[in-house]
């Protein structure tokens, strides 16, 4: 018995860790991509608008690419905050147990908001970038989205362990 709870711990280890490692590479890659410079950012994001209005228009018009870019733009903040809100509350609810777990999904939307607000505030000092605060709003909304997903799927899990038994 006593060899199995410290193979228990040891396993919660290796998870913690991986689970932080997992998180910091994936905050220095929102670190990365939101500090390009504003040339490298937008002629990123409308080669890939232009790919995508050729495939669904025939001969796409400027304004119909402009519109496709903007939908890529807001749907990358959200995806990529998404993904943030979901790594960082799932970090801190296998750091946090018990009851403590409620302090760490607010921690991790204490996290969120300081980062979404955090990657906007700093773009105006990159070449080519400036803040706006929709970009943070989505950023903020992106994280929530995730947040939320994480505590549901933890609120089902813990009922279906509960019906299973």
């Amino acid at each position: 018995m006593e060899y199995k709870k410290h193979k228990n711990i040891g396993l919660e280890i290796v998870v913690i860790v991986a689970s932080v490692l997992g998180l910091m590479l994936l905050l220095y890659f929102v670190m990365i991509v939101s500090f390009q410079s504003g040339a490298t950012s937008t002629n990123v994001t409308m080669r890939l608008a232009y790919q995508i209005s050729q495939r669904i228009f025939t001969s796409p018009t400027e304004d119909q690419i402009k519109t496709i870019s903007l939908m890529i733009r807001y749907g990358a903040h959200l995806g990529l905050f998404f993904v943030v809100g979901l790594v960082t509350t799932f970090v801190s609810m296998v750091i946090f147990r018990r009851y403590f777990r409620i302090l760490g999904v607010i921690g991790s939307g204490a996290v969120c908001y300081a980062l979404a607000y955090y990657t906007e505030y700093y773009k105006q000092f990159v070449e080519g970038r400036h803040f706006q605060i929709s970009d943070a709003t989505l950023n903020w909304y992106g994280s929530l989205a995730g947040i939320l997903c994480m505590v549901v799927s933890y609120f089902l899990n813990r009922l279906l362990v509960k019906l299973s038994s």
